[in-house]
């Protein structure tokens, strides 16, 4: 999957946005991995994330609009972070039990900071589609019986979504992305 991520990027994008795609693909190829395994999202990984997509965004915006796109790039990953983390707390107070971590909040901060507010209802969308399609295949295939209460790592969606949404944004592809 790295050597995928590595061709994809200078297959595709210039040397310069390629090597940020590689940092950030390689990145979340590695939370995606350790959130399934053990269901944590290791904050060394997805901390750092967070100012690298917004010095990403200042490195690759054409310097007449960089610092307001870094600014609303900041405001979509404090806007996604409190959201889901608003959303956990009330998860929280009606299931009186875990049901998003924080480490997703992190995560879709990293979203925000990487995508801007555009690529974050893409990243949202495609994460909840492929672990509503992921469950329901380990259901069907009889490999877990999925209950209300089966825990997913969401992360692990998350954060591939997260790579995929910024590429096809910096190569043009979604609309109303970079």
């Amino acid at each position: 999957m790295a050597i995928g991520i590595a061709a994809v990027s200078f297959l595709t994008l210039d040397a310069v946005t390629a090597a940020f795609s590689c940092v950030l693909g390689w990145t979340m190829l590695a939370i995606a991995l350790i959130d399934a395994r053990h269901m944590i999202i290791p904050d060394i990984l997805s901390l750092p994330a967070l100012p690298a997509g917004l010095g990403a965004v200042w490195i690759l915006t054409p310097k007449a609009n960089s610092s307001l796109v870094v600014l609303e790039h900041l405001a979509a990953a404090f806007f996604a972070a409190g959201a889901f983390y608003l959303i956990a707390l009330i998860y929280r107070m009606l299931r009186k039990r875990e049901g998003l971590g924080l480490g997703d909040v992190k995560l879709v901060a990293v979203a925000g900071a990487w995508t801007g507010f555009q690529g974050i209802s893409y990243v949202i969308l495609l994460s909840c589609l492929a672990a509503f399609c992921f469950a329901i295949l380990l259901h069907v295939l009889g490999r877990k019986h999925m209950t209300g209460t089966t825990a997913l790592p969401f992360g692990a969606f998350i954060a591939p979504a997260i790579w995929l949404v910024w590429a096809l944004g910096v190569m043009r592809i979604l609309p109303g992305m970079m």
